[in-house]
């Protein structure tokens, strides 16, 4: 059975809200992925009721010109205030923007209000220490006005990759007890799905960085990333976020191989959610009373 993702209301209890907007998107990191993913969700978000965010500290360097989206003119100045001001023009929408560290307690209070029915934050990061503070949105509330956790779901669509391979992982629930009642069978619904950090806590468990960190745009120079692979990984994310705004996504993850040549893409289904965080299958996804 196929189960559509729905990311309006309660992650647990399934609540419906009076939304005023259909999409609030925080975009973090604004690299080699991050560049791509963000013109794409602009597209996307065309004739939208939306808002879309950049989060990215780094300034542009030289060599990104060749590997990101920016021109020389730009080096030196802000990723995310480079591309906010660009894309707005472009599709003649406001983007707000910052150039400090992801902070939870800073950036989510976004989601809080006005309500939205698709809160999404796509991580494209390539650090452990990110990805932790991206996955700390989930665990805590967010905004300031006083909303309990649960009337806001925030989904994280983390997007990650090596040289010729990568996956995107989609989630917005850190605790297996979230989990509980996540799909319901008669509807065909899906209100829950293990976050990144749950499906893959590698992720969360990387080695510390080496003194000398290269960028994605180093990487791709020195050969431990192919030439194309940031746009791959941002199309298929692209289209994540393009079956989430239309209310018809039914994955949880994808993984590619360019160098097999294969893309694998992982359906929200009880059985792999159960046997991800070690819940009895009929707990998230409790038979029906006519059963």
């Amino acid at each position: 059975m196929a189960y559509r993702i729905n990311t309006s209301g309660s992650a647990a209890e399934g609540q419906s809200f009076r939304h005023e907007r259909e999409a609030t998107i925080v975009l973090v990191g604004c690299g080699g992925t991050g560049g791509f993913l963000a013109e794409a969700v602009c597209r996307l978000l065309i004739d939208r009721q939306a808002q879309l965010y950049l989060v990215d500290m780094d300034r542009i360097e030289p060599h990104n010109v060749a590997r990101q989206t920016f021109d020389r003119s730009e080096v030196g100045h802000f990723k995310a205030e480079v591309l906010a001001r660009r894309l707005s023009r472009r599709f003649g929408r406001e983007i707000g923007y910052s150039v400090l560290p992801y902070d939870r307690e800073l950036h989510a209070q976004v989601f809080d209000h006005p309500r939205s029915r698709l809160n999404l934050i796509l991580g494209c990061v390539d650090n452990a220490a990110a990805r932790r503070a991206v996955a700390g949105t989930l665990d805590a509330p967010v905004g300031g006005s006083g909303y309990p956790r649960a009337a806001v779901s925030v989904w994280w669509l983390d997007c990650g990759n090596g040289r010729n391979s990568g996956q995107i992982l989609l989630g917005n629930v850190t605790r297996p007890e979230e989990l509980r009642g996540a799909f319901a069978s008669q509807a065909g619904i899906c209100r829950a799905l293990p976050a990144p950090s749950i499906q893959r806590p590698d992720l969360l468990d990387a080695p510390p960085a080496p003194q000398t960190q290269v960028d994605c745009a180093q990487a791709v120079a020195q050969g431990d990333q192919g030439p194309t692979i940031n746009q791959v990984v941002a199309a298929i994310a692209g289209s994540f976020v393009e079956k989430l705004l239309a209310g018809t996504c039914m994955w949880m993850a994808s993984y590619f191989d360019l160098e097999d040549g294969t893309l694998r893409c992982v359906a929200a289904d009880p059985k792999t959610v159960a046997g991800i965080v070690g819940l009895h299958v009929n707990a998230v996804a409790p038979p029906s009373k006519s059963a």
